[in-house]
């Protein structure tokens, strides 16, 4: 395959359904293969888990003394997150790196695939499982980016025990950004913004998302959230679209306590 480190398009071998596809840093980063069914209209109303309950559901037993960071994890506002068993997700060919300490960066992605009108749960979940099928295919071993959300503004877990990282204040090592993977957490926006923006529902989730990660990770957005085009020769997250994120950083900071904005 020839590719010059930007977005590229690729057809099926069968010609009948869409197959996206998208380089990063010279390699192959993400795609999707689905028929799309039907459109639903409005994206489905969304709730937001209450503080801490995931802890709660699972026990954590943890008897550590408290630091003001686990004081402000605990109490931070956890965006309702599909997790890798909820949409059906395929077992990793092998375990991820993770690392004991939080990322720096936040890279803001998209992933290169047509501007859907089907905002539905069921198409995010296809939509996860086709790039975790391509990612696999590439000898990565499992989604190379730890969030994905939809155009309906769904939010999905991508590598395999990313969230329960993120709880904990450390780092699953992704494949999504060459040269940074060791520092930084993908998110995957799905579509294609290069003229045109992300729909209104993937913004709200993408801020919420932001401010979660930002609370955990102790970050300042101002200095975290970045688009991939910072790091590698590429149009992502879209020419369109890059160029927001100075807003973003600016609602996600004005929902932080004011030490990390």
């Amino acid at each position: 395959m020839n590719y010059d480190g930007k977005h590229r398009a690729h057809q099926s071998m069968d010609g009948a359904v869409p197959r996206r596809a998208f380089l990063v840093g010279g390699i192959l980063a993400a795609g999707a293969a689905f028929g799309v069914q039907g459109m639903t209209g409005q994206p489905p109303q969304r709730t937001v888990r209450p503080p801490g309950a995931r802890a709660e559901e699972e026990g954590s037993g943890d008897r550590r003394p408290r630091t003001s960071r686990d004081a402000r994890r605990a109490s931070a506002t956890v965006p309702l997150i599909y997790r890798t068993e909820q949409w059906g997700a395929e077992a990793p060919d092998r375990d991820a790196s993770v690392r004991r300490r939080p990322p720096k960066y936040i890279i803001v992605h998209h992933t290169a695939t047509d501007n859907v009108d089907d905002y539905s749960l069921s198409r995010a979940q296809r939509l996860a499982r086709a790039i975790q099928n391509v990612h696999k295919e590439q000898g990565w071993g499992d989604t190379g980016q730890h969030l994905t959300i939809s155009r309906g503004g769904h939010i999905l877990e991508g590598r395999t025990g990313s969230i329960a990282a993120v709880e904990r204040g450390e780092m699953v090592v992704g494949t999504h950004v060459r040269g940074a993977n060791d520092v930084a957490v993908g998110i995957e926006c799905e579509g294609t913004y290069n003229t045109v923006l992300p729909p209104r529902r993937l913004r709200e989730s993408l801020v919420e998302v932001c401010v979660w990660l930002c609370e955990q990770y102790d970050l300042n957005p101002h200095e975290a959230i970045m688009p991939h085009r910072k790091f590698n020769d590429t149009d992502c997250c879209g020419d369109k679209f890059a160029p927001t994120l100075p807003d973003l950083r600016d609602d996600v900071a004005g929902m932080l306590p004011s030490k990390l904005r």
